[in-house]
């Protein structure tokens, strides 16, 4: 009986090793530490406890128990190093694998140690395990943020709170000052513009968002604390997580009237997140949506259905736009639909057409300056934390629309691991203009 408990456990492992070599991204470059976490060591890992648990007569003789060995020594390490690492979100969790694996130990000692034909083989699968099992929870530990932050400082809030009514800026826009948005409308067409950064979600300790304790990963809450006249426009201010102030107007001086944007967000001290976004636009009242960008100016992208494969776009380090479609939902392997140049600190701008009539011209005029192009934990295949995810809220073409623009989030791909912002004031100036 023990013996087949024995076997089981071994079995167990070979299959949690083969899992994790098939959910986990691929893609990374040697140097990546996702490339051995991901890639080359759960392979090689199935293969030699696979050798062990089939092979029979000597061979099995000495190897099985080795294997066996190793067992423990791997969960005992990792629950001391997961602690360690992440002293909130395993705060508690570390004791599970630290103590079956202290059993484990205890029992493989007084019930193995009489089985080992080779005493030599298992310091080799000891080491190997232990060191590995106290290395793994470093590796899913989130770097040090490389967001750029490059807005200014700004002042406190007035004292005086003012009123939340909508403010009225021309007959088809206007601001909804509670929410912190700006809305335009264009024939049935209505723009929904939200320029602040938030968090949807974080990491206490930089580690997975999915095994933060409960109570630590909360969204970003947003409250008006003034509501000033600033010249020809507005200037909202808000209480969030250090602060945001924005400044909305309307540019008569152009002609065209444009609406311009200048909003800012402090965080006070860097944050770890899954999911965040820097701006979003929605739109709704349209027949058929595409979008293009203006690094690839020719290209309209169709969005994609719920369901269908997610087409996104992002910066890499090289200053080269792409846009993308995932294999399924936001999983890769990816294929590029289109890529052009955008250099760091360009202006990126999003034209969003209906059937063939541009209705909505946005500029960001920050977005690629402060854009994080580090690899993704979660997507793999080159693709950096940087995105602008595409979504179409139902099936028909008609359904609404978001955008959803993010400067270093874990959202493409699979996995929830958490990714930095630096502390500093984030800047989104925008400019919107109704294209003739």
């Amino acid at each position: 009986m023990l013996q087949l408990v024995w076997l089981l456990l071994l079995a167990l492992h070979i299959g949690a090793a083969g899992v994790w070599w098939w959910l986990m991204p691929g893609g990374f470059p040697s140097s990546a530490t996702e490339f051995w976490v991901n890639q080359f060591w759960p392979p090689v890992i199935v293969v030699v406890l696979v050798v062990a648990l089939l092979a029979r007569g000597k061979l099995g003789e000495a190897l099985l128990p080795a294997a066996l060995a190793a067992i423990p020594a791997f969960w005992l390490t990792f629950g001391l190093s997961a602690r360690l690492t992440f002293d909130q979100s395993f705060e508690s969790a570390w004791h599970t694998p630290f103590v079956l694996a202290f059993g484990l130990a205890v029992l493989w000692i007084h019930k193995m140690r009489l089985r080992v034909r080779a005493w030599w083989l298992v310091p080799l699968f000891v080491i190997p395990a232990a060191i590995f099992g106290w290395a793994l929870p470093g590796t899913q530990r989130a770097p040090e943020p490389s967001t750029t932050p490059v807005g200014a400082s700004f002042a406190p809030p007035p004292p005086v709170l003012g009123d939340a009514k909508v403010i009225k800026l021309a007959k088809d826009a206007q601001v909804r000052p509670d929410e912190g948005r700006v809305v335009v409308k264009r024939d049935k067409m209505i723009l929904n513009v939200l320029p602040f950064l938030s968090f949807t979600d974080r990491s206490p300790d930089r580690s997975w968002v999915a095994l933060a304790p409960e109570g630590t990963s909360k969204p970003t809450n947003r409250i008006l604390a003034a509501k000033v006249r600033d010249g020809a426009g507005w200037k909202l201010y808000y209480k969030d997580e250090g602060g945001s102030v924005m400044g909305v107007s309307i540019l008569q001086a152009l002609g065209f009237s444009p609406i311009a944007i200048d909003a800012s967000s402090r965080i006070e001290q860097p944050i770890f997140s899954h999911l965040n976004t820097y701006a979003e636009i929605a739109v709704s009242g349209h027949t058929k949506l595409t979008v293009s960008f203006s690094p690839v100016p020719d290209k309209r992208v169709e969005l994609a259905a719920p369901a269908a494969a997610e087409r996104f776009a992002y910066v890499d380090a090289n200053d080269t736009f792409h846009i993308m479609q995932a294999a399924t939902r936001q999983r890769g392997p990816f294929t590029e639909i289109a890529s052009g140049h955008l250099k760091k600190g360009d202006a990126l701008v999003v034209t969003l057409y209906d059937g063939d009539k541009a209705a909505f011209a946005i500029s960001l005029a920050d977005w690629s300056a402060q854009a994080s192009t580090a690899l993704s934990p979660t997507a793999g295949a080159g693709v950096p934390v940087n995105a602008i995810e595409m979504l179409r809220a139902g099936e028909p073409e008609t359904a609404p629309v978001l955008l959803t623009f993010s400067l270093a989030s874990t959202s493409i791909g699979r996995g929830t691991q958490s990714v930095g912002h630096a502390a500093g004031v984030y800047r989104d100036r925008m400019t919107i203009t109704l294209p003739k």
